[in-house]
């Protein structure tokens, strides 16, 4: 059977209908898909389905997985006819029995039907059977959880949950698997074995002050880095002088004085005390740093005090030394201690689980868990079977080809619904994660396109959505319009204009966008103009009601003047009036000498003379208008070009009529505008 593609827009799509078809796409060349790699979460359906395609885990299906997928369910299949209704049960004898994958369908099938006599299957069968396997604390999933055992069994998972931690269950409880538990078994052994030698060592050197000597080592080690560093500092001074300058002026910067914290970090920095090339540490509060105050205080009377048997107001490295080898076997022992993180079980509980012969039990248990997994394996198989043979054509129709976007009576899977605003449907909508990325790109596309800002139901977090107009005009559509927004459930949802990218959205719109842009200018003109004449008058009127100034006694008033005005203004006016009535009378006198059918045709030229470059600018940017664009911006790797037919742009935005039988409805006005032509072309026809 040979291959057939449809003309969808101005692109050839591979005909996709049948399982034969499906082969045919494991032949196609990549070059000839519409889309050669998608976001997974850009499919409406269901989200195990994409999750098993998107095998590498990276959010993303391309080519490669998409025919990895194709090619196991045409391996699996026997009969590769693939039902109309996706809910359609999978008859047994369908699965290809000679090859281990589908021997072991088939065991699972019969597991799942607890080995009855029924001779298919349903998908809704196989997912309440996981749903049960899950609830049972043995669930095939490698993690056994504290109920799966009994008695001191349980015990141990339970101080492995709280000593080492937890991986979740596939019930979404807490349990443990054999990592975590060989983990938890090696740390009790080497902590009681830790304890063993410590018990073994002469208790004179190993805790020279008897019970006191761990409280005493912790003085020590509480402050040993910083008088390591002390000393060290002392070294290179006396090695190089020049770095005394370092250690006593180094920056303060930005330190907040006020803020106790923001002191400490910064005492934190310094040395312990002013480095000397003498080498000696003073323990007297006053030339200590403040922040190593209270630890050289206990150094020097519990420890210093102790092994020097005397507290000095100096310690130079010599006797700091001696401090750190009488403290050394003790700090040997500290430092070779294991497991710490199970020291807070009693010593019974951790004599329990060295022999290991409970972690043996739970072994056991583990193990028995790993066989039910082989089980919900096989079963999970089921399911990717069942799912790739419902649905697994219709994603190849949003993908390799676009046979749904194109076909107007039904949805393509990654079309998010459509939008009411201003009056009109937008039957095509996006979903978009990052708007302004998407706005980049989709600007290549030559198409008006809206951004919705579409509220979630039930506290569900909101979501951004483009959506294209293909028909009609601008209307009232801005930025903060609201409308609704329906999902492909029918859902309806409170949406709001966030972003628009303005391109023509019609011819019609774009012949008229000249003569709206024109009227607009003569509009705002004629504003200005008549702000400034209100100005002028309300000046003029101003002077003519001021009052008169009075006249000197025996002098006459000035000539021209009267009570409310004077015969300049009245002169101005005059002159006025004479220039508009000359410039109407040239006017009139030549169109007068045209006659009546060259005036209209010379109307005629000039909005011809207009409209047509217009015209000739928006069908090219229609025609070039591109719905792949809008998908590239939305993470897609496209290959075709996605131009709209007629059909699509009436569909993707459309006016709905008023019912026919309804009363008061607006009447058409088609037949009007025909007649208005007709009649203007007769007229001028006759007066030629």
């Amino acid at each position: 059977m040979t291959m057939r593609f449809d003309r969808c827009g101005k692109t050839y799509q591979l005909r996709i209908e049948t399982a034969r078809d499906l082969e045919h796409v494991l032949e196609l060349d990549e070059a000839l898909w519409v889309a050669t790699s998608a976001p997974a979460s850009a499919f409406r359906c269901d989200r195990t389905l994409t999750e098993l395609i998107n095998a590498d885990g990276s959010g993303r299906i391309n080519t490669d997985e998409l025919r990895s997928a194709i090619r196991w369910l045409l391996t699996v299949l026997r009969d590769t006819s693939l039902p109309d209704d996706p809910e359609a049960p999978l008859a047994l004898e369908a699965i290809q029995t000679d090859l281990p994958e589908g021997k072991r369908l088939i065991g699972s099938a019969r597991e799942v039907l607890a080995g009855g006599a029924d001779a298919s299957i349903t998908l809704v069968q196989v997912r309440e059977f996981l749903a049960k396997l899950c609830e049972k604390p043995l669930n095939g999933d490698g993690i056994v959880v504290p109920s799966a055992a009994t008695g001191a069994a349980r015990g141990l998972i339970e101080d492995v949950l709280a000593c080492i931690g937890s991986t979740q269950d596939a019930s979404g409880k807490p349990g443990i698997d054999e990592p975590q538990l060989d983990t938890f078994i090696a740390a009790v052994r080497g902590l009681l074995e830790w304890r063993e030698a410590g018990s073994g060592v002469n208790a004179d050197s190993l805790v020279p002050f008897g019970a006191e000597t761990p409280a005493v080592y912790a003085h020590y080690a509480a402050i040993e880095g910083p008088v390591n560093a002390f000393f060290h500092a002392c070294r290179v001074l006396r090695f190089d002088a020049q770095t005394g300058g370092h250690f006593e002026t180094a920056a303060i910067g930005q330190v907040d004085a006020t803020d106790d914290a923001d002191m400490d970090a910064w005492l934190r920095t310094r040395p312990l005390a002013r480095v000397n090339a003498e080498g000696q540490l003073p323990l007297t509060t006053g030339e200590v740093n403040p922040f190593y105050a209270p630890q050289i205080a206990n150094l020097a009377d519990e420890v210093l005090a102790r092994i020097l048997h005397v507290t000095p107001d100096v310690l130079d490295e010599a006797a700091w030394a001696s401090v750190g080898e009488a403290l050394k076997p003790f700090g040997d022992y500290i430092r070779s201690k294991q497991g710490a993180n199970v020291e807070t079980l009693t010593p019974e509980r951790l004599a329990a689980y060295r022999d290991g012969r409970l972690a043996d039990e739970v072994r056991r248990l583990i193990e028995e868990d790993r066989r039910i997994s082989e089980v919900r394996g096989g079963v999970l198989a089921l399911e990717r079977l069942l799912l790739y043979r419902a649905h697994l054509l219709r994603l190849v129709n949003n993908f390799v080809s676009f046979r749904e976007l194109y076909d107007i009576s039904t949805r393509a899977l990654f079309e998010m619904g459509s939008a009411v605003i201003d009056g009109r449907w937008f039957n095509l909508a996006f979903k978009v994660d990052d708007v302004a990325a998407h706005q980049k790109i989709a600007k290549e596309s030559n198409i008006f396109t809206l951004y919705l800002e579409v509220e979630g139901l039930a506290g569900a977090k909101a979501y951004s959505v483009a959506v294209p107009a293909m028909a009609g005009s601008k209307g009232n559509l801005q930025v903060g319009k609201r409308g609704v927004f329906f999902d492909t459930d029918g859902r309806e949802h409170n949406a709001r204009v966030t972003q628009i990218i303005v391109n023509p959205i019609s011819v019609r719109e774009a012949l008229g966008a000249p003569f709206v842009r024109l009227w607009g200018f003569l509009l705002g003109k004629i504003e200005s103009m008549s702000a400034t004449s209100e100005k002028a008058l309300q000046k003029q009127a101003d002077g003519m009601f001021k009052a008169k100034p009075a006249a000197a006694a025996g002098q006459p008033a000035p000539e021209g003047k009267g009570q409310f005005g004077s015969a300049g203004m009245l002169m101005g006016l005059s002159v006025s009036v004479a220039a508009i009535g000359s410039a109407f009378a040239f006017v009139t006198t030549s169109l007068a000498a045209l006659r009546p059918g060259q005036i209209c045709l010379g109307i005629l030229g000039a909005a011809l003379v207009v409209m047509v470059p217009v015209s000739l600018i928006a069908i090219l940017k229609l025609r070039r208008q591109d719905l792949s664009a809008l998908l590239e911006g939305c993470g897609w790797a496209i290959n075709a070009r996605m131009r709209p037919t007629r059909e699509q742009r009436r569909q993707f935005t459309c006016t709905p009529a008023f019912p026919d039988e309804a009363e008061g409805t607006p009447t058409r006005r088609r037949l009007y505008m025909l007649l208005a032509i007709a009649v203007i072309l007769g007229l001028i026809a006759v007066l030629r």
